[in-house]
Protein backbone atom coordinates (compact mmCIF):
# COMPACT_ATOMS: atom_id res chain seq x y z
CA UNK A 1 0.00 0.00 0.00
CA UNK A 2 1.17 3.53 -0.79
CA UNK A 3 2.87 5.29 2.14
CA UNK A 4 2.74 9.08 2.53
CA UNK A 5 4.69 11.10 5.07
CA UNK A 6 5.93 14.67 5.66
CA UNK A 7 9.38 15.85 4.61
CA UNK A 8 10.80 15.63 8.15
CA UNK A 9 9.66 12.04 8.84
CA UNK A 10 12.78 10.21 7.68
CA UNK A 11 15.04 12.62 9.57
CA UNK A 12 13.91 11.41 13.01
CA UNK A 13 16.38 9.62 15.26
CA UNK A 14 15.69 8.67 18.87
CA UNK A 15 18.15 10.47 21.15
CA UNK A 16 17.93 7.63 23.71
CA UNK A 17 19.98 8.45 26.82
CA UNK A 18 20.34 12.10 25.68
CA UNK A 19 16.57 12.69 25.70
CA UNK A 20 15.55 15.51 28.09
CA UNK A 21 12.00 14.14 28.58
CA UNK A 22 12.12 10.37 28.22
CA UNK A 23 9.07 8.47 27.00
CA UNK A 24 9.91 5.80 29.60
CA UNK A 25 8.62 7.92 32.47
CA UNK A 26 5.35 9.37 33.74
CA UNK A 27 2.91 8.02 31.21
CA UNK A 28 1.20 4.79 30.25
CA UNK A 29 3.39 2.42 28.20
CA UNK A 30 1.06 0.00 26.44
CA UNK A 31 1.95 -3.69 26.06
CA UNK A 32 0.27 -5.41 23.11
CA UNK A 33 -1.11 -8.94 23.43
CA UNK A 34 1.66 -10.65 21.44
CA UNK A 35 4.37 -8.99 23.53
CA UNK A 36 2.55 -9.83 26.75
CA UNK A 37 2.34 -13.51 25.80
CA UNK A 38 6.01 -13.52 24.84
CA UNK A 39 7.00 -11.91 28.13
CA UNK A 40 5.49 -14.86 30.04
CA UNK A 41 8.50 -16.92 28.97
CA UNK A 42 11.29 -14.38 29.55
CA UNK A 43 13.06 -13.61 32.80
CA UNK A 44 13.98 -9.99 33.58
CA UNK A 45 17.58 -8.78 33.40
CA UNK A 46 19.38 -9.29 36.68
CA UNK A 47 19.66 -5.56 37.41
CA UNK A 48 15.88 -4.95 37.34
CA UNK A 49 14.50 -4.08 40.77
CA UNK A 50 12.51 -5.75 42.19
CA UNK A 51 13.25 -9.12 40.63
CA UNK A 52 10.17 -11.01 39.41
CA UNK A 53 9.71 -14.36 37.72
CA UNK A 54 8.97 -13.09 34.19
CA UNK A 55 8.67 -9.81 32.29
CA UNK A 56 4.88 -10.19 32.23
CA UNK A 57 4.83 -9.71 36.00
CA UNK A 58 5.90 -6.08 35.51
CA UNK A 59 2.64 -5.22 33.73
CA UNK A 60 -0.78 -4.29 35.01
CA UNK A 61 -4.26 -3.76 33.57
CA UNK A 62 -5.25 -0.11 33.67
CA UNK A 63 -8.17 1.67 31.99
CA UNK A 64 -8.94 -1.32 29.77
CA UNK A 65 -5.35 -1.64 28.55
CA UNK A 66 -2.31 -3.70 29.49
CA UNK A 67 0.54 -1.36 30.50
CA UNK A 68 3.93 -1.52 32.20
CA UNK A 69 3.62 -0.85 35.92
CA UNK A 70 5.77 2.19 36.74
CA UNK A 71 7.92 2.20 39.87
CA UNK A 72 7.65 4.64 42.77
CA UNK A 73 9.58 7.25 40.78
CA UNK A 74 6.95 6.91 38.00
CA UNK A 75 9.56 5.37 35.71
CA UNK A 76 9.54 2.18 33.68
CA UNK A 77 11.28 -0.50 35.77
CA UNK A 78 13.43 -1.35 32.75
CA UNK A 79 14.86 2.17 32.44
CA UNK A 80 18.49 2.39 33.55
CA UNK A 81 19.91 5.35 35.44
CA UNK A 82 21.82 6.36 32.29
CA UNK A 83 18.58 6.58 30.28
CA UNK A 84 19.02 3.34 28.33
CA UNK A 85 16.63 0.37 28.29
CA UNK A 86 17.63 -2.78 30.16
CA UNK A 87 15.46 -4.93 27.87
CA UNK A 88 17.08 -3.64 24.70
CA UNK A 89 20.56 -4.07 26.16
CA UNK A 90 19.78 -7.66 27.16
CA UNK A 91 17.58 -8.85 24.28
CA UNK A 92 17.61 -6.30 21.47
CA UNK A 93 14.75 -4.18 20.07
CA UNK A 94 12.61 -7.20 19.17
CA UNK A 95 11.72 -7.69 22.85
CA UNK A 96 9.86 -4.37 23.01
CA UNK A 97 6.11 -3.81 22.72
CA UNK A 98 4.65 -2.11 19.65
CA UNK A 99 4.35 1.17 21.55
CA UNK A 100 8.02 1.26 22.51
CA UNK A 101 9.07 0.23 19.01
CA UNK A 102 7.02 2.78 17.08
CA UNK A 103 6.85 5.87 19.32
CA UNK A 104 6.77 8.73 18.35
CA UNK A 105 5.68 7.45 14.94
CA UNK A 106 1.97 7.50 14.19
CA UNK A 107 0.21 5.58 11.41
CA UNK A 108 -3.25 6.09 9.87
CA UNK A 109 -4.46 3.53 7.34
CA UNK A 110 -6.88 4.89 4.74
CA UNK A 111 -8.51 2.93 1.93
CA UNK A 112 -5.76 3.58 -0.62
CA UNK A 113 -2.75 4.65 1.44
CA UNK A 114 -1.07 4.83 4.85
CA UNK A 115 -0.13 8.20 6.35
CA UNK A 116 2.88 8.32 8.65
CA UNK A 117 3.69 11.22 10.96
CA UNK A 118 5.60 11.95 14.14
CA UNK A 119 3.88 13.03 17.35
CA UNK A 120 4.84 16.22 19.19
CA UNK A 121 5.08 14.40 22.52
CA UNK A 122 8.76 13.65 21.81
CA UNK A 123 11.35 16.42 22.29
CA UNK A 124 13.42 15.18 19.34
CA UNK A 125 10.41 15.80 17.08
CA UNK A 126 10.05 19.38 18.32
CA UNK A 127 13.78 19.84 17.70
CA UNK A 128 13.24 18.71 14.10
CA UNK A 129 10.37 21.14 13.57
CA UNK A 130 12.40 23.99 15.04
CA UNK A 131 14.96 23.58 12.26
CA UNK A 132 12.32 23.53 9.50
CA UNK A 133 11.08 26.89 8.24
CA UNK A 134 7.94 25.21 6.88
CA UNK A 135 6.94 21.55 6.97
CA UNK A 136 5.99 19.90 3.70
CA UNK A 137 3.05 17.47 3.65
CA UNK A 138 2.19 15.00 0.88
CA UNK A 139 -0.96 15.30 -1.20
CA UNK A 140 -3.33 12.42 -1.85
CA UNK A 141 -3.80 11.34 -5.47
CA UNK A 142 -7.36 12.40 -6.29
CA UNK A 143 -7.72 9.81 -9.01
CA UNK A 144 -7.30 6.94 -6.55
CA UNK A 145 -9.98 7.82 -3.98
CA UNK A 146 -13.71 8.48 -3.94
CA UNK A 147 -15.12 11.94 -4.63
CA UNK A 148 -16.17 12.32 -0.99
CA UNK A 149 -12.77 11.32 0.37
CA UNK A 150 -11.01 13.50 -2.16
CA UNK A 151 -13.01 16.54 -1.03
CA UNK A 152 -12.21 15.85 2.63
CA UNK A 153 -8.51 15.53 1.85
CA UNK A 154 -8.79 18.77 -0.09
CA UNK A 155 -10.39 20.53 2.91
CA UNK A 156 -7.51 19.35 5.08
CA UNK A 157 -4.92 20.54 2.56
CA UNK A 158 -6.55 23.98 2.37
CA UNK A 159 -6.55 24.27 6.17
CA UNK A 160 -2.88 23.25 6.39
CA UNK A 161 -2.01 25.82 3.72
CA UNK A 162 -3.93 28.48 5.61
CA UNK A 163 -1.99 27.74 8.80
CA UNK A 164 1.33 27.77 6.96
CA UNK A 165 0.87 30.74 4.65
CA UNK A 166 -1.60 33.20 6.15
CA UNK A 167 -0.11 36.44 7.54
CA UNK A 168 -2.52 36.21 10.48
CA UNK A 169 -1.49 34.85 13.88
CA UNK A 170 -1.88 31.11 14.64
CA UNK A 171 -4.70 31.95 17.06
CA UNK A 172 -6.51 33.93 14.38
CA UNK A 173 -6.04 31.16 11.82
CA UNK A 174 -7.45 28.55 14.20
CA UNK A 175 -10.62 30.64 14.38
CA UNK A 176 -10.73 31.01 10.60
CA UNK A 177 -10.39 27.25 10.15
CA UNK A 178 -13.07 26.52 12.72
CA UNK A 179 -15.61 28.91 11.19
CA UNK A 180 -14.91 27.59 7.69
CA UNK A 181 -15.54 24.01 8.84
CA UNK A 182 -18.80 25.05 10.50
CA UNK A 183 -19.93 26.72 7.28
CA UNK A 184 -18.89 23.82 5.07
CA UNK A 185 -20.90 21.41 7.20
CA UNK A 186 -24.06 23.28 6.18
CA UNK A 187 -23.26 22.96 2.46
CA UNK A 188 -22.93 20.24 -0.16
CA UNK A 189 -19.21 19.83 -0.67
CA UNK A 190 -17.80 20.40 -4.13
CA UNK A 191 -14.54 21.56 -5.67
CA UNK A 192 -16.13 24.86 -6.68
CA UNK A 193 -17.41 25.44 -3.13
CA UNK A 194 -13.94 24.85 -1.66
CA UNK A 195 -12.35 27.12 -4.23
CA UNK A 196 -14.78 29.85 -3.19
CA UNK A 197 -14.44 29.39 0.59
CA UNK A 198 -10.66 29.33 0.46
CA UNK A 199 -10.33 32.15 -2.04
CA UNK A 200 -8.29 35.18 -1.06
CA UNK A 201 -11.33 37.44 -1.02
CA UNK A 202 -13.48 35.21 1.22
CA UNK A 203 -10.61 34.50 3.61
CA UNK A 204 -9.96 38.24 3.75
CA UNK A 205 -13.60 38.95 4.63
CA UNK A 206 -13.55 36.26 7.32
CA UNK A 207 -10.31 37.60 8.73
CA UNK A 208 -11.76 41.12 8.89
CA UNK A 209 -14.89 39.83 10.64
CA UNK A 210 -12.80 38.03 13.26
CA UNK A 211 -10.79 41.21 13.82
CA UNK A 212 -14.04 42.96 14.75
CA UNK A 213 -14.96 40.33 17.34
CA UNK A 214 -14.40 41.15 21.01
CA UNK A 215 -12.30 38.66 22.97
CA UNK A 216 -11.64 40.21 26.40
CA UNK A 217 -8.07 39.29 27.31
CA UNK A 218 -8.78 38.72 30.98
CA UNK A 219 -11.62 36.30 30.18
CA UNK A 220 -9.35 34.42 27.77
CA UNK A 221 -6.55 34.11 30.33
CA UNK A 222 -8.92 32.98 33.08
CA UNK A 223 -10.54 30.39 30.80
CA UNK A 224 -7.18 28.98 29.71
CA UNK A 225 -6.08 29.00 33.34
CA UNK A 226 -9.11 26.97 34.37
CA UNK A 227 -8.56 24.61 31.43
CA UNK A 228 -5.01 23.89 32.60
CA UNK A 229 -6.22 23.24 36.14
CA UNK A 230 -8.96 20.87 34.96
CA UNK A 231 -6.64 19.01 32.63
CA UNK A 232 -4.02 18.52 35.36
CA UNK A 233 -6.32 17.18 38.10
CA UNK A 234 -5.83 13.47 37.42
CA UNK A 235 -2.10 13.88 36.73
CA UNK A 236 -1.72 15.62 40.10
CA UNK A 237 -3.52 12.77 41.84
CA UNK A 238 -1.22 10.22 40.22
CA UNK A 239 1.91 12.28 40.89
CA UNK A 240 2.76 12.57 37.19
CA UNK A 241 4.74 15.46 35.67
CA UNK A 242 5.06 16.91 39.16
CA UNK A 243 8.23 18.91 38.52
CA UNK A 244 6.56 20.57 35.54
CA UNK A 245 3.00 20.97 36.84
CA UNK A 246 3.42 21.84 40.52
CA UNK A 247 4.86 25.37 40.12
CA UNK A 248 2.53 26.12 37.19
CA UNK A 249 -0.56 25.07 39.10
CA UNK A 250 0.48 27.04 42.17
CA UNK A 251 0.60 30.18 40.01
CA UNK A 252 -2.63 29.16 38.26
CA UNK A 253 -4.34 28.95 41.65
CA UNK A 254 -3.14 32.46 42.52
CA UNK A 255 -4.50 33.76 39.21
CA UNK A 256 -7.88 32.10 39.86
CA UNK A 257 -7.99 33.59 43.36
CA UNK A 258 -6.91 37.03 42.12
CA UNK A 259 -3.89 37.15 44.43
CA UNK A 260 -1.13 37.71 41.86
CA UNK A 261 0.72 40.99 42.37
CA UNK A 262 1.00 42.10 38.75
CA UNK A 263 -1.23 43.16 35.86
CA UNK A 264 -1.83 40.08 33.70
CA UNK A 265 -2.80 42.10 30.62
CA UNK A 266 0.40 44.11 30.81
CA UNK A 267 2.49 40.97 31.30
CA UNK A 268 0.70 39.31 28.38
CA UNK A 269 1.76 42.07 26.01
CA UNK A 270 5.40 41.53 26.98
CA UNK A 271 4.99 37.76 26.73
CA UNK A 272 3.55 37.93 23.21
CA UNK A 273 6.65 39.78 22.03
CA UNK A 274 8.80 36.94 23.38
CA UNK A 275 6.48 34.21 22.10
CA UNK A 276 6.49 35.64 18.57
CA UNK A 277 10.04 34.40 17.95
CA UNK A 278 8.67 30.82 17.98
CA UNK A 279 5.80 31.46 15.57
CA UNK A 280 7.36 29.32 12.81
CA UNK A 281 7.66 26.40 15.24
CA UNK A 282 4.06 26.90 16.43
CA UNK A 283 2.80 26.95 12.85
CA UNK A 284 4.72 23.73 12.13
CA UNK A 285 3.22 22.14 15.23
CA UNK A 286 -0.34 23.12 14.33
CA UNK A 287 0.04 22.21 10.65
CA UNK A 288 1.26 18.78 11.69
CA UNK A 289 -1.70 18.42 14.07
CA UNK A 290 -3.98 19.25 11.12
CA UNK A 291 -2.32 16.61 8.94
CA UNK A 292 -2.22 13.87 11.57
CA UNK A 293 -5.42 14.44 13.57
CA UNK A 294 -8.03 16.40 11.62
CA UNK A 295 -9.07 13.60 9.28
CA UNK A 296 -9.29 10.00 10.44
CA UNK A 297 -9.85 7.03 8.10
CA UNK A 298 -13.57 7.01 8.97
CA UNK A 299 -13.84 10.76 9.39
CA UNK A 300 -16.23 13.35 8.01
CA UNK A 301 -16.75 17.10 8.38
CA UNK A 302 -18.36 16.70 11.81
CA UNK A 303 -15.39 14.77 13.15
CA UNK A 304 -13.05 17.37 11.63
CA UNK A 305 -14.91 20.09 13.55
CA UNK A 306 -14.54 18.15 16.80
CA UNK A 307 -10.84 17.58 16.15
CA UNK A 308 -10.34 21.26 15.30
CA UNK A 309 -11.90 22.18 18.65
CA UNK A 310 -9.59 19.72 20.39
CA UNK A 311 -6.53 21.11 18.63
CA UNK A 312 -7.61 24.63 19.59
CA UNK A 313 -8.04 23.58 23.21
CA UNK A 314 -4.68 21.84 23.16
CA UNK A 315 -2.97 24.91 21.77
CA UNK A 316 -4.71 27.19 24.27
CA UNK A 317 -3.41 25.22 27.24
CA UNK A 318 0.09 24.86 25.73
CA UNK A 319 0.35 28.60 25.18
CA UNK A 320 -0.96 29.34 28.68
CA UNK A 321 1.55 26.95 30.24
CA UNK A 322 4.37 28.69 28.38
CA UNK A 323 3.04 32.04 29.63
CA UNK A 324 2.98 30.86 33.26
CA UNK A 325 6.45 29.35 32.96
CA UNK A 326 7.74 32.65 31.53
CA UNK A 327 6.24 34.51 34.49
CA UNK A 328 7.82 32.09 36.95
CA UNK A 329 11.24 32.40 35.35
CA UNK A 330 11.40 36.17 35.70
CA UNK A 331 9.72 37.46 32.52
CA UNK A 332 12.98 37.70 30.60
CA UNK A 333 13.95 36.01 27.36
CA UNK A 334 11.66 33.07 26.58
CA UNK A 335 14.03 30.16 26.05
CA UNK A 336 13.40 27.39 23.56
CA UNK A 337 13.45 24.64 26.19
CA UNK A 338 10.39 26.15 27.91
CA UNK A 339 8.44 26.09 24.64
CA UNK A 340 9.60 22.58 23.72
CA UNK A 341 8.92 21.07 27.15
CA UNK A 342 5.44 22.59 27.29
CA UNK A 343 4.60 21.21 23.84
CA UNK A 344 5.89 17.76 24.75
CA UNK A 345 4.22 17.39 28.14
CA UNK A 346 0.90 19.04 27.32
CA UNK A 347 0.47 17.00 24.13
CA UNK A 348 1.14 13.87 26.15
CA UNK A 349 -1.57 14.99 28.56
CA UNK A 350 -4.05 15.75 25.74
CA UNK A 351 -3.23 12.72 23.59
CA UNK A 352 -6.67 11.18 23.93
CA UNK A 353 -8.15 8.52 21.68
CA UNK A 354 -11.02 9.57 19.41
CA UNK A 355 -13.73 7.92 21.56
CA UNK A 356 -12.37 9.59 24.69
CA UNK A 357 -12.37 12.99 22.95
CA UNK A 358 -16.05 12.59 22.04
CA UNK A 359 -16.87 11.53 25.61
Amino acid sequence: MLELYPNYYSKFTCTADQCPITCCQEWKIAVDDDTYRNWFTIQPPTDVTPQKATLSAYTTYQEEARVIRLNEQKKCPFLKENGLCRLVLAHGDAILSDTCTTFPREFHTFSIHIEKTLMPSCPAVIDLWKEENKLSFPSVNASLCSDTDNLLFSVRSHLISLMQNSPDSPEHILLECFYILLELQQQTLSSDLLADYFSESVIGQLSDAIEQMDFPLEDTLLECNELLQDLAVNYQKEGLYSSFLTPLLALADQISEGTVNYDLAEEWDAFEQQFFQYQALIRNFLANEFFSDLLSPDGDLESMIVQMQWIGMEYGVVRHSIFLKWLLEGKGNLCYEVVRDSLVILTRMTGYEKDDIYE
